[in-house]
């Protein structure tokens, strides 16, 4: 192992700026300099793999890989400039997809659309929980039969959080005609759990 000499500290430029702090819409800064990654939206979108928990399911908003609003608001990062590196660059196609499409990729079709980026490494179950908790959270009922249809999905990751968004856009009606049709049927036990929320 290589001995290399620590880096000096870095003189610290906050202040009493707390804009992360207050910015931050799960709080997730109990305190300044500390972070607590099982309430940040960046760490539950990306590295979480499990369901991501009810309390920070409507504050996740329509974000599908991570948050960063703590990052946008931080005065010093006005000095960063945009990188010349083409590969740092948001590809054309990926910007703004419709989240009904990104919701029904399949493996294959994943690693293809997302081939050299970072979310690849999420993988698709991982993925697809996070555009169908935007999709819960977008209030737009033409989305309902995807969440509904993703309550059959083979992942329970995306099945659990499918039963959340359609509990969200469907009317109640609909909803329990749903879950007496696929509820039965669940074998998975956090599944079944969110059938009976």
């Amino acid at each position: 192992m290589a001995e290399i000499e620590a880096d000096a500290a870095e003189q610290d430029h906050c202040g009493s700026c707390r804009a992360c702090l207050d910015a931050c819409p799960t709080n997730a800064f109990p305190a300044p300099y500390q972070l607590d990654a099982r309430r940040c939206l960046a760490y539950l979108s990306i590295e979480h793999k499990g369901q991501i928990p009810h309390e920070f399911r409507e504050a996740l908003g329509n974000r599908i890989f991570g948050c960063d609003d703590c990052l946008a608001v931080c005065p010093w990062n006005k000095f960063a400039q945009t990188s010349r590196e083409a590969r740092m660059a948001m590809r054309d196609e990926l910007r703004l997809a419709p989240l009904g499409e990104l919701a029904v990729l399949d493996d294959a079709a994943f690693r293809a659309r997302f081939a050299g980026t970072p979310v690849k490494r999420t993988g698709r179950d991982r993925f697809v929980r996070n555009v169908v908790c935007a999709i819960g959270n977008s209030g737009e009922a033409a989305l309902a039969p995807v969440a509904a249809d993703l309550t059959s999905d083979s992942s329970p990751l995306v099945r659990g959080m499918a039963i959340w968004a359609a509990r969200r856009l469907l009317d109640a009606e609909a909803f329990e005609r749903l879950k007496s049709n696929r509820a039965p049927r669940e074998g998975d036990a956090s599944v079944a759990e969110e059938w009976d929320r």
